[in-house]
């Protein structure tokens, strides 16, 4: 039976302006999924390299790698028109109650660096 389960949160920042100097800061300490120069708004799709068990953990990971960029590429992150960090949940039968719970500090340092929050829900695989 499957159980639900939490996977990963991945940081999403979509922009009309270039976005390379932040990704490549962002890729020394961090697994870029997606990134693509040639787009149009360029959309960029990160995640920890490191493995973590909880969506707070994730993202104040996520949030230490952005607070610790450089100046040029702390420019880029405020141009984008989106940041969001995106908690991925696997669905599943069981448990009967699921939660995962942020922590009112990681929410005030989502809020200072202007994100936001998304929930992806993935179905059960048959």
């Amino acid at each position: 039976m499957a159980e639900i389960q939490f996977l990963n949160v991945d940081l999403e920042i979509e922009s009309k302006e270039d976005l390379s100097k932040l990704v490549n800061d962002l890729k020394r300490s961090a697994t870029i999924l997606h990134y693509e120069q040639s787009d149009s708004p360029q959309l960029a799709r990160i995640e920890a390299s490191i493995e973590v068990t909880t969506p707070d953990a994730g993202i104040n990971h996520l949030c230490e790698l952005v607070e610790s960029c450089s100046r040029n590429a702390l420019k880029q992150w405020l141009a984008a028109k989106r940041r969001t960090f995106d908690i991925g949940l696997q669905s599943g039968h069981s448990p009967k109650c699921f939660n995962q719970a942020l922590d009112a500090n990681t929410l005030l340092r989502i809020s200072a660096l202007g994100a936001g929050i998304e929930i992806t829900l993935y179905p059960i695989e048959s």
